[in-house]
């Protein structure tokens, strides 16, 4: 077996234990850990300043974000969600309110049409299965997010999950990128400084 296999399934052991952590919370702690997130991911600076966001539409034991996009939108920023296209791309596509979105590949709920933007972002707001505190981030395994993320500009890569996805270390390679932040229901960690080079 060689490094990379052994790599990957390392990976899928610690997706299958994080999912099982993750819905072990139950639905009603995940709720209520959901709103948690969505106050401190308002308080945080980045966000309050920010213009445009990239966030992702949680679904099934994810983090809830519906309540952060409504009071995002409300605040008048400009949101993108994702929308995946074939096994490789994803794209930040307008959203323009939830009667637009429907249920699409891997069943998220994205805008019908294609059209994207490839502009700065201010802030990027990522799922995951699991973080450590120094900012590492294990996905799903197909790498969306690590793609998008090398070839945009963001302000600032922000990660929502419960406390119960994050662990001392996890097995990463150079593929795998970082993330700037990570907000949990008890604590909100900028893991970096500010970026130099903002997205504006």
């Amino acid at each position: 077996m060689t490094a990379s296999d052994v790599l990957r399934e390392r990976k899928k052991q610690l997706r299958e234990q994080l999912k099982a952590a993750r819905a072990a919370l139950g639905e009603a702690a995940r709720k209520r850990h959901s709103a948690a997130i969505v106050e401190r991911v308002l308080a945080l600076p980045e966000v309050q300043k920010a213009r445009t966001c990239f966030i992702f539409v949680g679904i099934g034991e994810e983090v809830a974000t519906a309540p952060l996009i409504d009071r995002l939108a409300a605040a008048g920023k400009t949101l993108f969600v994702p929308k995946i296209l074939g096994k490789t791309e994803m794209i930040a596509c307008p959203f323009r309110g939830w009667d637009d979105l429907k249920p699409a590949q891997l069943g998220i709920p994205t805008p019908g049409g294609t059209e994207r933007y490839d502009g700065p972002i201010d802030v990027a707001i990522t799922p995951g299965l699991g973080f450590t505190v120094t900012g590492a981030r294990l996905g799903y395994g197909a790498g969306y997010y690590d793609r998008w993320f090398a070839i945009h500009k963001v302000g600032a890569r922000i990660a929502l999950a419960f406390e119960a996805q994050i662990l001392p270390e996890l097995p990463t390679h150079d593929a795998d990128l970082p993330v700037d932040m990570l907000v949990t229901e008890r604590r909100a960690l900028r893991v970096k400084p500010p970026r130099a080079e903002n997205a504006r």
